[in-house]
C-alpha cells in the first residue's frame, strides 16, 4: 500500500512536471503565432473616426492639409510644392495641428538616365500586387454609402488600377480578402494578407484606400477627364522607409513633371502599414468619400502609368525584358525572415522542454559536428578538382 502510494506520488510528481513543460510550451506557441502581430505595430494606424484634422503652419493659421488619418507629433509631411514640415502640437479635442517647416525637397531629376535606370530588373515578367486593408470603403455619390462591408467602391478603384498596369506591360494580382472590420487591428489582419502576396514575389505591393475630407481638397481634372488627386502615406517607423520614400519621390516627381498636383503630397504617418515587411510596399489613397468613384477609377489608370515608369523606366512594351537594378529579395526577406528566426526558436524552446538541456545541447553539438565536418569535405573536395 505505502509503496503503491509513493508510485501514485511519483507519478503525479511526473504529471505536474509534464504539464509545466506543456504550459511553457503553450505560452512560447502563443507568442509565436501572435509574433507578427506584436510586431505590427498598431498605434495611428485608423482614420480618425470623429471628423477630420486640419493642420496649420506653426505660428500662423495658414492651412497645409487636412487628413482623417490620426496625426501624431513627429509626423511629416510633404506637401504638393515639395516642402517639407514636420508636426510639433496637436489638439486633439479641436481636430487642429500645427506642422513647422523644415526644408525645400531636393526631387530626383526627371531625364534620360532617369528614365531608363530608374529600376533595373532581369524578370521576365513584371508584376504588382493590390490589396485592401480597409475592404469596405467607397464614394457616397456612386455607392450610396462611404462603407459597404464586404466590397465597397474602392475594390473597383483597385480593379481600374489593375487595367492601367496591365496596359504598360505590368501584371497585376487584386486580393480582394476582406480584413473587416476596420478598427485597430485592420492592418494586423491585413498582414497576413501582404506576407502571403510577398511570397509570390512580386516587385512592389500597394495598399489602396480613399480618404474621408472634404472632395474640394481632392477633385481635379487631367487632360480634361474628371478624375481624384493621389497621396501616398509612408509609415515612418520601419526600416524600410528610406527605400518606400525614394519610390515615392520618384513616383511624385514624374507626376509633377507630366501632371502637376496631381499626386497632392506624401504624408509619413506614425506606424507602419505592412511597409516593414519589404521595400516598395505603398500605401495610396485615392480621393476621398465625397466624390464619385469614377473620378477614382480614372485616376487609377491614368496613375498607373506614373507607378510603372517609376519602377521601371523607358517606354513600356508588354512582355518586353527590362534591364536594371535587380528587385531586391532580400528587402522582400528582410520582415519575413522574422518568421523563419522565431519558428527556429520555438523549436529550440520545445527541444529543451522535450529533452532536458543538456541532452538538447549534445544534439545540437553533434548535429553541428556532422554537418560542418560534411561541408569542410565537399568544399576540400571541390578545391582539389579545381
Amino acid at each position: 500500500m505505502y509503496r503503491a502510494k509513493i508510485i501514485r506520488k511519483g507519478t503525479a510528481g511526473m504529471g505536474m512536471k509534464n504539464n509545466s513543460k506543456a504550459y511553457v510550451l503553450m505560452l512560447v506557441t502563443m507568442l509565436l503565432l501572435t509574433g507578427i502581430t506584436v510586431y505590427a505595430d498598431t498605434s495611428g494606424f485608423e482614420h480618425s473616426s470623429k471628423g477630420y484634422y486640419t493642420v496649420f503652419e506653426q505660428g500662423t493659421e495658414k492651412e497645409i492639409f487636412a487628413t482623417s488619418w490620426e496625426v501624431d507629433v513627429g509626423d511629416k509631411y510633404h506637401s504638393t510644392e515639395n516642402k517639407m514640415y514636420e508636426v510639433v502640437e496637436v489638439d486633439r479635442d479641436g481636430k487642429k495641428a500645427y506642422a513647422k517647416f523644415i526644408e525645400d525637397v531636393k526631387m530626383p531629376e526627371i531625364d534620360e538616365i532617369f528614365v531608363t535606370e530608374t529600376m533595373q530588373t532581369a524578370r521576365r515578367e513584371r508584376q504588382v500586387a493590390l490589396y485592401f486593408s480597409h475592404n469596405a470603403e467607397s464614394y457616397v455619390p456612386t455607392d450610396g454609402t462611404d462603407s459597404k462591408p464586404g466590397r465597397g467602391g474602392i475594390v473597383e478603384v483597385g480593379e481600374a488600377f489593375k487595367k492601367g498596369f496591365e496596359k504598360y506591360g505590368v501584371k497585376a494580382s487584386v486580393d480582394t480578402t476582406s480584413h473587416e472590420p476596420h478598427d485597430a487591428n485592420s492592418y494586423v489582419r491585413s498582414r497576413r494578407t501582404a506576407t502571403r502576396l510577398l511570397q509570390k514575389g512580386p516587385d512592389a505591393i500597394f495598399d489602396i484606400h480613399r480618404d474621408a475630407i472634404p472632395k474640394e481638397h481632392y477633385i481635379t481634372t487631367v487632360n480634361e477627364t474628371p478624375a481624384a488627386k493621389i497621396r501616398i502615406v509612408l509609415g515612418r517607423r520601419n526600416q524600410n522607409l528610406k527605400a518606400n520614400e525614394e519610390l515615392a519621390r520618384k513616383i511624385k516627381a514624374l507626376s509633377d513633371n507630366s501632371y502637376p498636383g496631381f499626386v497632392r503630397d506624401i504624408f509619413y504617418a506614425r506606424g507602419n502599414y505592412n511597409q516593414d515587411l519589404a521595400p516598395r510596399v505603398l500605401l495610396f489613397e485615392f480621393g476621398t468619400h465625397e466624390h464619385t468613384r469614377e473620378r477614382a477609377e480614372n485616376s487609377a489608370e491614368i496613375f498607373a502609368e506614373i507607378v510603372t515608369k517609376a519602377m521601371y523606366g523607358g517606354t513600356i512594351v508588354k512582355g518586353e525584358r527590362v534591364q536594371g537594378e535587380q528587385q531586391s529579395s532580400e528587402g522582400t526577406g528582410s520582415g519575413l525572415t522574422w518568421l523563419f528566426v522565431i519558428a527556429g526558436l520555438g523549436g529550440l524552446v520545445y527541444l529543451l522542454l522535450s529533452t532536458g538541456g543538456r541532452e538538447m545541447f549534445s544534439k545540437v553539438r553533434g548535429f553541428a559536428k556532422r554537418e560542418f565536418g560534411s561541408f569542410l569535405a565537399r568544399r576540400n573536395k571541390r578545391d582539389g578538382e579545381k
